[in-house]
C-alpha cells in the first residue's frame, strides 16, 4: 500500500513539473510576440497557413485560408518562417505586403498589411489553447490524483497529458520555438486512441491489457503510424502533407465515435444505476467535449467552414469534466442532476440557435433587417428574455417525461403532500398519511417511517405493508454512522454508493445492515435540530425504474419538513411567539424609514433656507466690494477686497451649488433646450476661466472642431457643468494646463459630443474614482483639507448630464492631471460631414 501511494506521489510530482516546463516555454516564447508587429496570421514551418486566427486579422481579412502555402513575399522567394516572420516584424505597421499563395492546385497573389500582435490576440488565438490545455491536465488528474475506485484513472491521466501536450504547444507550433513539433503531433494523435482505451475500461472494468491486448496494440499502433507519417511529411510536398494533416483530425473524430458507440453499448448491458448515470454522464460530456470539437476541426481543415477554430477548443472542456465527476462521484442523484442539467441546457442551446437562424433567414429580410443590422440581435436578445425561463421548464419537462419516464409532476406533488403536512393532526395519522402518499405518487413498492422523540417514550413507527422489524438497533445504528466524518451533512444515501463507494469501506457491513433488513433503495434521515430522530426507508420503484435526482429533492424537503411535522405540537407556540415578534420588528422598521425620509426632506429644506437667507448678504458684500475696487485705495487695502470678493464669489457659487442640487434631488427643474452656439458659450467661459487663473502660471486653452457650431441642448444647465468642470481643474491646478476639447464620436447608438476638460493638477486615486460623483463626497473629509468646497459639484454635473440624456466619465492618475468628459447626444440637424479642426490658446 505505501509503495502505491509513492507511486502515485511520484507521477503526479512529474505531471506537475512536466505541466510548469511546457506552460512557462509557452508563456515566455509569447512574451517575444507580444505587441510586436506580424504579418496578420501564423505559418507552419513548412509554410502553410495555421487555422489559428481571429476574423479581424489582416490575413483573415484578405481572403487567407487555412493550410494556403506561401511561395513568395513581394516576388520574392520564401526562404523560411523565421524570415517572413522577422520580415514583417522590422515593417511599420500596416505595411502592405503581397504574397504569392498556392491553393489547390491554384496560384492567386494576396495583399495583406502586417499589424501588432496584442494581449486580447494572444488571448483569444492561443491563450484559449493554454488555459484549456491547463484545466484539462487538472481536471483529469484529478481522479487518479484522489484514488477513484476505477482502473480508467490512470488512462484518463494520460489522455489529459497528451491534450495538454497538444493545446500547450499551439503557441510554439506555430512560432518556431522550443518545443519538438513531433511532441504536439503525437499528443493530438495519440488523443483519440486514449479516448477509445477509456471507453473501453468503463465498459470492461479491467485492464485492456489482459482482455484484449491485440486491440490495444492496434488503437496505439495506428496512432503512433498515423503520427510518424504525419512528421514525415511535414517538409516533404505540401499537398500530401495536408492530406495527411486532415486524415490525423478524421482520425480524432472517428476516436470520438468510437468513444461514444462503446459508451453506448455499456450502457445497454450495465446492471447498476449508478453504473448506468456515470456513463450517461459521460456520453453527454463525450458528445459536447469530444464529438463537436473534432467535427468542428475536420469542417474547418477540410472543407474551410469559417468555424472559430480556437472558439470550438473551449468545449473540449466538458469531457475530463464529465469524465473526472463520473468517475469521482459515487451519489446516483448527484450524477442524474448533472445529466439532466447537461441534457437541457444543450437542448436550450440548440432552439436558442434555431430561433435566431430563424430570425436572421426568414424573418429579418421581410422586415428589411440585415445582418449588419443591430435589430437582428437587439430583437433577439429581446426575445430571449421573455422566452428563456418558460422555454427551459418546457424543456425540463420534456426531458422528465420522455427521457426519464417520469410519470408525476414534481411541483404538484410537493404541494398536495406538504399541504397535507401542514394539518393538525397526531404523529401517526401524519406518518402513516405521508408514506402513503408518497409511494403511491412515485410508485415506490414500500416504505418504512421510525421517529423518536425527546418527549415521548416509544418509538413511532410506520409501515406500508405492515412490517415487523425490531427497529430500535436499526435507528441506534443510523444514529450513530449519519455522524461519520464522511458524510457531507444529513443527507440521503441509495444502496448502490453505499456498495460503491470507498469511503463506506470501514463502516459498509453496518450501513447493509440497515439496509437489508427494511428491503431498502434509498434512505434518508429525519433531522431535527441537527440531530437525528429517525429515518424513512424506501424500497425499490415498481416497473424497476430508477431513482433520479428529482426524487431525492423531492423526498428531502418533504422528509425535512415531516420533521417539523411531527415536532409540530411542541414548536407551535414558538412560531406564534416569533411571529408577533416579526410584525413588531416590521412596524418599527417602517417607523424608523419614515422618520428617514422626514429628516431627509427637512435637511433639505434647511439647506435650501439656509442658502436663501445668506444670498442677499452675500451679494451685498460683492457688490460693495467691487464698487470699493473701482475707487482709488491703497494696495493693501485694494488686495483686502480682492480677497473678500474672491471668497466672496465662492460663497455665493457654493451656495448656488446647493440650491442647484436640492432642485436636483428633487425633480423641481424642466429642461429648455434650444440651440446653442458653442462658440459663444465658450466664449463667456474665457472670461470665467482669466479670472478665475488670476497670474497662476496655468495655460488655458479651447480645441474646437470646427464642423461644430450648435447644439441643442438646455444652455442654463450645461454652462452649470463646463463652469464646474473649469472651477475644479483651475482649483486643483497650481501649474501646467487646462483644456477644454470638444468633438464628435461614433458609438453603435449614434453620434455624440464629446466635452472634455482636462487638467495637469493633482490627479485622482483610481480607487476614489467610483465616488466622486457621490453627493456631499469629498476626497479629503478632513477639517483641515488643503481644498475647500461642499462636495456637491461633481455629484451636480452628473445629474445635470443625466438630464440632458448624456453622461459624465473620469480618467485620472495620481499626479498626472484628471479628464472629465461629458457625453451629450446630438440630433441629425448637428451633425455636420467632414470635421476638421480647430484651437485657440489663451494664456
Amino acid at each position: 500500500m505505501r509503495h502505491q501511494a509513492w507511486h502515485r506521489r511520484g507521477l503526479l510530482v512529474i505531471f506537475a513539473v512536466f505541466a510548469f516546463l511546457i506552460v512557462s516555454g509557452t508563456v515566455l516564447s509569447s512574451f517575444q510576440w507580444i505587441h510586436k508587429p506580424f504579418p496578420g496570421f501564423f505559418l507552419h514551418e513548412n509554410l502553410t497557413v495555421g487555422p489559428y486566427s481571429l476574423p479581424h486579422w489582416s490575413g483573415n481579412v484578405a481572403g487567407l485560408q487555412s493550410l494556403d502555402l506561401v511561395i513568395k513575399i513581394d516576388d520574392s522567394a520564401v526562404g523560411g518562417r523565421a524570415e517572413l516572420y522577422e520580415r514583417a516584424r522590422n515593417l511599420p505597421v500596416g505595411t502592405p505586403l503581397t504574397y504569392t499563395i498556392g491553393r489547390r492546385s491554384h496560384t492567386l497573389e494576396l495583399t495583406i498589411p502586417n499589424m501588432m500582435f496584442t494581449w486580447q490576440d494572444w488571448f483569444l488565438s492561443f491563450g484559449v489553447y493554454v488555459f484549456t490545455g491547463l484545466a484539462f491536465l487538472v481536471i483529469g488528474v484529478a481522479p487518479y490524483c484522489f484514488r477513484a475506485n476505477s482502473p480508467a484513472a490512470l488512462p484518463l491521466s494520460f489522455m489529459v497529458i497528451a491534450v495538454f501536450v497538444w493545446f500547450e504547444s499551439t503557441f510554439d507550433f506555430m512560432t518556431a520555438g522550443f518545443v519538438p513539433k513531433e511532441m504536439r503531433l503525437f499528443g493530438m494523435i495519440l488523443t483519440p486512441s486514449a479516448g477509445i482505451h477509456l471507453a473501453l475500461l468503463m465498459k470492461q472494468g479491467r485492464p485492456v491489457r489482459y482482455t484484449n491486448p491485440v486491440l490495444l496494440v492496434f488503437i496505439y499502433g495506428t496512432a503512433i503510424a498515423l503520427g510518424a507519417l504525419n512528421s514525415l511529411t511535414f517538409h516533404g510536398p505540401p499537398d500530401r502533407w495536408i492530406d495527411v494533416f486532415r486524415i490525423n483530425y478524421i482520425y480524432t473524430c472517428i476516436g470520438a465515435l468510437a468513444f461514444l458507440t462503446i459508451v453506448g453499448s455499456a450502457l445497454r448491458k450495465t446492471a447498476t444505476a449508478l453504473e448506468r448515470s456515470r456513463l450517461r454522464v459521460m456520453f453527454v460530456g463525450a458528445v459536447l467535449g469530444f464529438l463537436l470539437p473534432t467535427i468542428a476541426t475536420v469542417l474547418t481543415s477540410t472543407f474551410q467552414w469559417a468555424i472559430p477554430y480556437n472558439l470550438a477548443m473551449i468545449s473540449t472542456i466538458f469531457f475530463p469534466l464529465s469524465v473526472a465527476y463520473a468517475l469521482l462521484k459515487y451519489s446516483l442523484f448527484d450524477l442524474g442532476n448533472t445529466l439532466k442539467a447537461g441534457l437541457t441546457r444543450l437542448s436550450l442551446m440548440v432552439f436558442l440557435l434555431a430561433l435566431y437562424a430563424a430570425i436572421f433567414f426568414l424573418v429579418g429580410p421581410s422586415v428589411g433587417i440585415y445582418d449588419k443590422d443591430p435589430l437582428t440581435p437587439l430583437f433577439f436578445s429581446i426575445l430571449v428574455v421573455l422566452i428563456f425561463n418558460p422555454v427551459l421548464r418546457g424543456i425540463e419537462a420534456l426531458v422528465d417525461r420522455y427521457i426519464y419516464r417520469q410519470e408525476y409532476d414534481p411541483v404538484k406533488a410537493h404541494h398536495d403532500i406538504s399541504l397535507f403536512l401542514r394539518s393538525l393532526t397526531t404523529a401517526r395519522i401524519l406518518a402513516n398519511g405521508f408514506l402513503e402518499r408518497v409511494t403511491s405518487t412515485l410508485g415506490i413498492e414500500k416504505a418504512v417511517l421510525i421517529y423518536r422523540s425527546p418527549s415521548t417514550k416509544n418509538d413511532l413507527t410506520a409501515a406500508t405493508d405492515g412490517m415487523e422489524v425490531d427497529f430500535i438497533p436499526i435507528l441506534d445504528r443510523a444514529r450513530i454512522l449519519w455522524r461519520t466524518d464522511h458524510l457531507a451533512g444529513f443527507r440521503g444515501l441509495s444502496r448502490s454508493e453505499v456498495l460503491a463507494n470507498p469511503v463506506f469501506e470501514p463502516e459498509r457491513k453496518e450501513w447493509l445492515a440497515m439496509f437489508e433488513p427494511l428491503g431498502s433503495e434509498l434512505m434518508i434521515p429525519i433531522v431535527f435540530e441537527q440531530e437525528v430522530r429517525g429515518l424513512v426507508s424506501y424500497s425499490a420503484k415498481r416497473g424497476g425504474r430508477e431513482y433520479r435526482g428529482d426524487d431525492l429533492s423531492l423526498l428531502g424537503t418533504l422528509t425535512e419538513q415531516l420533521a417539523l411535522s411531527l415536532e409540530n405540537g411542541i414548536r407551535y407556540e414558538q412560531s406564534e411567539k416569533a411571529k408577533h415578534e416579526y410584525h413588531r420588528l416590521y412596524d418599527e422598521a417602517e417607523r424608523a424609514k419614515r422618520r428617514l425620509i422626514d429628516n431627509d426632506r427637512i435637511k433639505k429644506d434647511f439647506v435650501a433656507n439656509i442658502c436663501h437667507e445668506l444670498r442677499t448678504p452675500v451679494s451685498t458684500l460683492i457688490g460693495f466690494s467691487e464698487i470699493l475696487l473701482d475707487r482709488e485705495l491703497p494696495v493693501e487695502t485694494r488686495d483686502i477686497l480682492k480677497t473678500m470678493l474672491s471668497n466672496g464669489q465662492d460663497l455665493s457659487n457654493m451656495m448656488d451649488g446647493l440650491l442647484n442640487f436640492s432642485r436636483m434631488e428633487a425633480d423641481a427643474e424642466p429642461n429648455s433646450f434650444e440651440h446653442i452656439n458653442v462658440k459663444d458659450l465658450l466664449g463667456g467661459l474665457e472670461l470665467m476661466t482669466q479670472r478665475l487663473i488670476r497670474g497662476r502660471p496655468i495655460q488655458f486653452r479651447i480645441n474646437i472642431e470646427d464642423a461644430i457650431e450648435t447644439i441643442n441642448s438646455d444652455p442654463r444647465k450645461l454652462q452649470q457643468i463646463l463652469l464646474q468642470l473649469l472651477t475644479n481643474a483651475l482649483k486643483f491646478t497650481e501649474k501646467g494646463a487646462v483644456e477644454v476639447r470638444i468633438a464628435t464620436i461614433y458609438v453603435q447608438s449614434g453620434r455624440f459630443l464629446e466635452i472634455a476638460v482636462s487638467d495637469t493638477g493633482i490627479g485622482i486615486d483610481k480607487n476614489d474614482q467610483d465616488i466622486i460623483f457621490d453627493g456631499f463626497r469629498q476626497l479629503d473629509g478632513s477639517s483641515s483639507r488643503r481644498f475647500g468646497g461642499t462636495g456637491v459639484g461633481l455629484s451636480l454635473c452628473s445629474k445635470l448630464a443625466a438630464a440632458l440624456g448624456g453622461k459624465i466619465s473620469v480618467k485620472s492618475e495620481l499626479g498626472s492631471g484628471s479628464v472629465f468628459s461629458v457625453f451629450l447626444p446630438l440630433t441629425v440637424a448637428e451633425e455636420h460631414p467632414q470635421p476638421s479642426q480647430g484651437s485657440s490658446v489663451i494664456t
